[in-house]
């Protein structure tokens, strides 16, 4: 069960959820002759759309670790789960940053003898006809287990660079937020300063061919405020202190420095959803 789940949380559309679950369930019926052959195609198949989705062919082209190894130019299986699971960078950098290259290989290598297999069960032979039971479970686990561990590699990278991350998310906010334009804060108070920034949390959101991309999560303390320079020198001006969050993500081009010190911070503004459903807002407009 806890290959199923963990399996399931590299299928991202509806589709693939149902296709998964049906190739599952077509194990569960022991009259059919045909239900390793039926699970074998659908997994296959399934292999096929996600790792497309994971690794479109141009992206894959586009890195600099790529080689034409087909006669069409199109990239290979091992390549797409190379990409799947590291996008763009090289081998020789992770290995700079300590990542295990041995384990990665191994990796790739088993998800693709894996899906390689399955292939043989789609033409049906005197051999791959009425599996035992016994060569079912085996051959299921089998093809279960690598896909596991191709999720858990995909996971595992994407935390041991948000390692090398810390530090350098808040640093790089900080520096955004102090030279933003928060339309949101124009449209509820005249004037406002900022306060503090922090940042609540981040995760690596895409690693693509050129980019390592993190998403970031954030809370904005501001003091808005209301009144003419003359009204607020008569003491008739407000100020209020409130707290919003906000979303980004900032982007690292790959190479051997990162990450390094000027990550590009995508435009963003606060949340002020909830301040339109706060009493302050209506008790300063009327």
């Amino acid at each position: 069960m806890n290959d199923i789940n963990d399996i399931k949380r590299l299928l991202t559309s509806q589709f693939e959820i149902d296709l998964f679950e049906a190739s599952l369930a077509s194990l569960s019926e022991p009259s059919n002759k045909l239900r390793y052959n039926n699970f074998a195609y659908s997994i296959r198949e399934l292999s096929r759309h996600f790792l497309h989705r994971l690794a479109p062919e141009q992206n894959v082209k586009n890195c600099s670790w790529y080689k034409k190894e087909t006669e069409d130019g199109k990239p290979t299986r091992s390549q797409r789960i190379r990409y799947a699971i590291q996008g763009g960078i090289t081998n020789t950098t992770l290995y700079k940053w300590g990542f295990n290259i041995e384990a990665l290989n191994e990796t790739i290598k088993k998800v693709k003898e894996v899906i390689d297999t399955l292939s043989k069960y789609t033409h049906i032979n005197p051999d791959v006809f009425d599996l035992q039971e016994n060569e079912i479970e085996k051959n299921k686990n089998e093809v279960l287990s690598a896909f596991k561990n191709f999720v858990q590699s995909i996971e595992n990278y994407r935390e041991q660079l948000k390692v090398f991350l810390d530090g350098h998310i808040e640093r790089h906010m900080i520096s955004s937020v102090v030279s933003n334009y928060f339309e949101n804060l124009e449209y509820i108070a005249p004037h406002y300063s900022i306060d503090s920034v922090s940042v609540a949390d981040y995760h690596l959101y895409e690693i693509t061919d050129r980019e390592i991309i993190v998403s970031v999560f954030g809370d904005l303390d501001v003091t808005l405020q209301y009144g003419s320079r003359q009204e607020r020198r008569d003491g008739d001006g407000l100020d209020l202190k409130k707290s919003f969050t906000f979303e980004t993500k900032v982007r690292y081009e790959i190479d051997d420095d990162f990450p390094y010190q000027n990550g590009e911070v995508d435009e963003f503004d606060v949340d002020t959803s909830e301040w339109y459903g706060d009493e302050d807002y209506y008790e300063i407009g009327d």
